[in-house]
């Protein structure tokens, strides 16, 4: 068997290597040929050129920038590839990477590694042991990141992230307490917390967890007092703004327990825990209201 392996010199991780170490240690018999290109959109040509020298399958390795412009060259690439593989009858495996998928770049090169390996396989079996895979449907089989498994129609706790802001302190500090006594209360499973600086953070915190399949829904915490200016009056507007229109974005209950605007040390005070209570209470009990009429 002869496996064609294209990259390109744009990717920022040596894909084409690391499909290479993962064949090699798990198919020895199979006979590799890599060439490398300089982007995604050159891939397709590429491609073909091995298929019609012998190949029996390839695959086509690419990172996809984030700017508007690498989307539409991403694009491009992809219905060229799938040309080649129509005119040629053989699979091509594209494994593209697009830098907005992570949060960093830790994050990117352990999903650059994670895709580029399990494709791997995937490339060989396709043509070497195609039963094998077809013992994997309906799995959940997920490259770049853990797989999801299959759907799990059981009952299960709510899973609640917690985004809270550490300016101040001593009031959120109280807040987040009070937050993980009404998650017990609500038997919702807190999952993740991201603390962040101020309200003004909380948004970009907020999508994170959002995106996250593993979060139910959401509850933000953080208290505005007022100052001098209306700087307290656009910074919760702002955030609760956001904080919707996320919601809608994800389809998924967030529970809004910003305190502010107009509120003063006291009367901050006195509302924390209340309003840390009623955001967590909102978000789990929403969450479950969605799933009983998910029907």
């Amino acid at each position: 068997m002869k496996l064609g392996i294209v990259d390109t010199m744009f990717s920022r991780v040596d894909m084409g290597e690391t499909a290479i170490d993962e064949i090699k240690k798990n198919y020895p018999e199979v006979e590799i040929i890599r060439r490398t290109v300089p982007g995604v959109k050159d891939l397709p040509v590429e491609c073909k050129r091995l298929l019609d020298d012998g190949c029996v399958s390839c695959m086509a390795l690419g990172m996809v920038g984030g700017a508007p412009v690498d989307a539409t060259c991403a694009h491009e690439a992809s219905l060229g590839i799938q040309q080649a593989k129509l005119m040629t009858g053989k699979h091509i495996i594209e494994v593209f990477v697009h830098e907005n998928e992570a949060w960093s770049e830790k994050e990117f090169q352990s999903i650059c590694e994670n895709r580029t390996r399990k494709h791997a396989h995937n490339a060989v079996l396709l043509v070497k042991e195609p039963e094998t895979l077809v013992k994997l449907a309906g799995k959940g089989m997920r490259q770049g990141k853990e797989d999801e498994g299959p759907i799990n129609l059981g009952e299960r706790e709510t899973r609640l992230g917690i985004v809270i802001s550490t300016f101040n302190r001593e009031i959120t500090e109280r807040m987040l307490e009070r937050a993980k006594e009404m998650a017990r209360k609500e038997a919702a499973n807190i999952v993740r917390i991201i603390p962040v600086r101020g309200s003004f953070e909380i948004p970009l915190a907020t999508k994170k967890l959002l995106m996250d399949k593993e979060v139910d829904c959401v509850a933000v915490l953080g208290a505005v007092i007022k100052g001098e200016t209306a700087h307290d009056e656009v910074i919760v507007k702002t955030v609760a703004n956001r904080i919707s229109e996320l919601a809608l974005e994800h389809r998924k209950p967030v529970g809004f327990g910003v305190i502010g605007f107009d509120a003063d040390w006291d009367t901050t005070d006195e509302r924390a825990e209340l309003y840390a209570e009623r955001a967590v209470r909102a978000a789990v009990e929403f969450s479950e209201v969605l799933r009983i009429h998910e029907d």
